[in-house]
């Protein structure tokens, strides 16, 4: 199959996604092969010449009229952050949404004609959607598991208010970095498309949503920044937890 040639932009952000796998993977937030990352990339794609009738279009619906002709990197099914990080050019996809919007065209990577992108790809897209339709300078989805923040989803509290002010409370990074608290999923959805239509819902006012006993979803204008927004709740449920651990409560503002 032929392949595009990536530009000196392409490869930067190649090496920005492989950066923050291995961290997903050294953190303990990415098991087995948990964790994906999308990225936005049609601004370079003035830059990317290519056939497109060289490429198979492989049939998917898609909802958001946003996403016509847009590009994507995107992480691919079964693989692990771990391998990620070593040989991204195995692990990740560049995807052309198809103008008709029934389907999209793999151009870079992966491993073969069978490599697809994430089994998250539909929640991806719904964000992406979204995030477009709002004109927002976000153009990073980061799915994994970190491993504090999954254990406070399981709290009384999860799904309240009182809940934002746990994080805010322990951590005062979360509160500054972001003030608006995160999004909350309850646990229960089993298709896709209607936990990709809840979490878009909350990412109106959220850049970050928890899906209750499963991880986190952040948004970004860079990897990095999706990343580090993770890092800093993840911080903040730590925190917390030290604090339960060691006998006493934290002292949350009301």
């Amino acid at each position: 199959m032929a392949e595009i040639a990536l530009n000196k932009e392409l490869q930067k952000i190649v090496a920005d996604i492989a950066e923050v796998a291995q961290y997903l993977w050294e953190k303990g937030w990415a098991e087995r092969n948990a964790g994906n990352i999308t990225v936005d990339i049609t601004e370079f794609a003035p830059r990317i010449s290519v056939d497109l009738a060289q490429f198979t279009k492989i049939p998917m619906e898609i909802t958001s009229s946003e996403l016509a002709g847009r590009y994507f990197f995107v992480t691919t099914t079964g693989k692990r952050c771990r391998d990620l990080g070593r040989q991204p050019e195995k692990s990740l996809l560049i995807v052309r949404i198809a103008d008709e919007l029934d389907g999209y065209r793999i151009l870079w990577g992966g491993e073969g004609p069978k490599s697809r992108p994430t089994s998250e790809f539909v929640p991806h897209l719904k964000i992406h959607g979204l995030l477009r339709k709002s004109n927002s300078p976000q153009k990073v989805v980061l799915h994994s598991h970190p491993s504090h923040l999954i254990a406070l989803t399981n709290m009384e509290d999860y799904g309240k208010d009182s809940f934002n002010r746990f994080l805010w409370g322990t951590h005062v990074a979360a509160k500054f970095f972001l003030p608006e608290g995160v999004g909350m999923v309850s646990f229960g959805f089993e298709e896709k498309e209607e936990l990709a239509e809840v979490t878009a819902k909350l990412l109106k006012q959220h850049r970050a949503v928890l899906w209750e006993k499963h991880g986190c979803i952040t948004t970004g204008t860079t990897v990095a920044e999706a990343f580090d927004l993770m890092d800093i709740l993840n911080k903040a449920a730590e925190v917390f937890l030290i604090c339960k651990s060691a006998g006493f409560e934290p002292k949350i503002p009301r």
